[in-house]
């Protein structure tokens, strides 16, 4: 009876949990990039136990302390919610390759994680998460950028607009070459 139970639990949907997207798509620009990952801009105070009842288990912020855009508690809002968090400091005018590579290493550390990754408006998040995919291996292209990073829009005009992603994106490409 006693492995019946085992065997049960070990093959209930929770031990194969996958983010669940239905009680997502309210959160700000949200992106369901792969079964176990979720871009997103900032979610709103009450949204993040709706992130962890949806599966996630780790947030991921990559908006600045000092940012007035995000909450000065966002670290305790996560945790009381039930999940990890993790945060980097990523200046919207000067975003580094030391920023994407302390990003490479949280998700490294975290494969076997549901995550949310999050900035502002999922700028930062989709073009770190697009580099993280590269870094893993994902063959590149304009159409697989453009779906990764979605929520930039039409991708020319943007980093017309803000040339320093550009600039950083092909900076980190040709350093996993």
């Amino acid at each position: 009876m006693r492995f019946i139970l085992l065997l049960s639990s070990l093959l209930s949907p929770l031990a194969f949990a996958a983010i669940t997207p239905d009680a997502l798509q309210q959160v700000k620009a949200v992106h369901f990039s792969s079964d176990n990952v979720i871009t997103a801009g900032l979610p709103t105070e009450s949204q993040f136990k709706t992130l962890k009842e949806s599966g996630v288990d780790l947030v991921i912020n990559l908006i600045p302390n000092d940012n007035p855009t995000g909450y000065t508690n966002e670290a305790e809002l996560v945790k009381q919610a039930g999940m990890d968090y993790a945060q980097i400091d990523v200046d919207w005018q000067q975003p580094t390759q030391e920023n994407v590579q302390q990003f490479f290493a949280i998700m490294d550390a975290n494969q076997d994680k549901q995550i949310l990754v999050h900035c502002a408006a999922n700028y930062r998040a989709s073009a770190f998460y697009y580099l993280y995919q590269l870094k893993q291996g994902q063959a590149d292209s304009t159409a697989y950028q453009q779906q990764v990073m979605a929520p930039w829009g039409d991708l020319p005009q943007t980093f017309a607009k803000y040339p320093q992603w550009q600039q950083l994106i092909e900076q980190v490409k040709q350093s996993l070459n």
